[in-house]
């Protein structure tokens, strides 16, 4: 197979947009643009490998969160590629950007991979079962792929007869997928994914934490938040910081004692 960039991808002669149709004409006009702009290919390459060189996805608590931000380089992508238009029309003044990711779903839903060794994919889950099974437009993401590769269930009915139940969710094999690939390069968007290092230390979920549990609300609970932050700023400014939030109550007299004596001994 050969080999681009530092993923594992064959390009099947994928270079310059499709005369075919994959059956989306959403999928059809993404791919295009992929092809044709070399920014915005690079630009979508460059925000998938910094996602997972930042947040590590095989940590449960981020996985969520991780692949939530797919979702949104995703659809940055589709809108710079001008496959999502703005609510309203092109003479809105501002937008709920909640609005376009809902847009984006519409268009598909998103299955990500970055895991070294390529594995099945798990369509949908289910309470005691399966789940609905494959019945929407998904595009799939993995460097073991030659690019974006999108499938319509309705469309490509041999690859959705594919699919299986494995008791509480139903699958499709990753060698299903590579071979409709294969088959159908009108349904491939030519992107390097990257694999997983296994090195993002980002808590994606700690920013928000900490932006709700402001000393302004929340002065006891802040309080972890605020003992964290290193000294910044002169002298006086930190010290007038420290009477401020031991006047709101984010810091016990003995915590405000402490911090004085740390800022003035200069750490």
């Amino acid at each position: 197979m050969a080999k681009r960039g530092a993923g594992q991808q064959g390009t099947l002669g994928l270079g310059g947009g499709s005369d075919a149709s994959s059956g989306s004409r959403a999928f059809d006009e993404f791919r295009d643009a992929l092809a044709t702009s070399t920014q915005l290919r690079n630009e979508l390459e460059q925000a998938l490998r910094a996602n997972v060189h930042r947040v590590n996805p095989t940590d449960r608590a981020n996985r969520f969160g991780s692949g939530g931000a797919v979702e949104w380089i995703l659809a940055s992508a589709a809108f710079a590629a001008g496959v999502l238009s703005v609510p309203g029309g092109h003479n809105a003044n501002g937008f709920d950007l909640r609005a376009l990711r809902e847009d984006a779903r519409g268009l598909w839903s998103v299955k990500n991979q970055t895991a070294p060794k390529a594995m099945a994919y798990r369509i949908t889950n289910g309470l005691g079962g399966s789940g609905g099974g494959f019945t929407e437009s998904t595009v799939f993401l993995s460097p073991h792929l030659p690019g974006i590769v999108f499938a319509d269930p309705k469309v490509h009915t041999e690859l959705a007869a594919q699919t299986y139940d494995s008791g509480d969710a139903t699958m499709l094999g990753f060698a299903a997928i590579r071979a409709h690939a294969v088959a159908h390069p009108e349904c491939v968007a030519i992107c390097d994914m990257p694999v997983n290092p296994g090195t993002g230390s980002e808590d994606p979920w700690l920013a928000f934490i900490e932006s709700l549990l402001n000393s302004q609300q929340y002065p006891t609970l802040a309080r972890m938040f605020v003992a964290s932050k290193p000294v910044q700023g002169n002298l006086a400014s930190e010290l007038q910081t420290l009477v401020a939030l031991r006047d709101a109550g984010s810091l016990t007299a003995e915590q405000f004692d402490a911090a004085v004596q740390r800022l003035t001994r200069g750490g």
